[in-house]
């Protein structure tokens, strides 16, 4: 719960549910991706440089308006979505976890479902 200090100290979008869901999933990237083991640095940086930028992408937004607003929700949704796709070739390479991949997937369905409902209220 939030006291009053931090209501008073916080910027647009950390009050947003879908940028607090975005960056517990990036906790969780960075956890599977430390975890890889060797081979899979490649594999592990892509899936890092996506989550960062879903959450660095969807902040940007707060601060646009317009098409730009919904340029910058556009990019983060693509990016959950190459970071997902990034999870999924770990787990088929055994650098991560069946239950890591699932914990995962259900905070990126998450955020790219409010993603996309933050898209659409955006101009087109």
């Amino acid at each position: 719960m939030m006291n009053e200090f931090d209501r008073t100290n916080t910027l647009q979008h950390e009050r947003l549910d879908a940028y607090a869901v975005a960056v517990e999933l990036d906790g969780a990237v960075v956890a599977i991706t430390h975890g890889s083991g060797r081979g899979h640095a490649w594999l592990a940086d892509q899936a890092m440089r996506a989550s960062a930028s879903v959450v660095l992408n969807l902040a940007e937004a707060l601060g646009r308006e317009g098409a730009d607003r919904a340029r910058a929700l556009r990019i983060a949704r693509g990016s959950a979505l190459e970071f997902d796709a990034a999870l999924t070739l770990m787990l088929h390479r055994g650098a991560c976890r069946a239950e890591e991949r699932k914990a995962a997937k259900m905070l990126t369905v998450r955020v790219v479902a409010m993603l996309t409902a933050l898209r659409n209220r955006a101009a087109p």
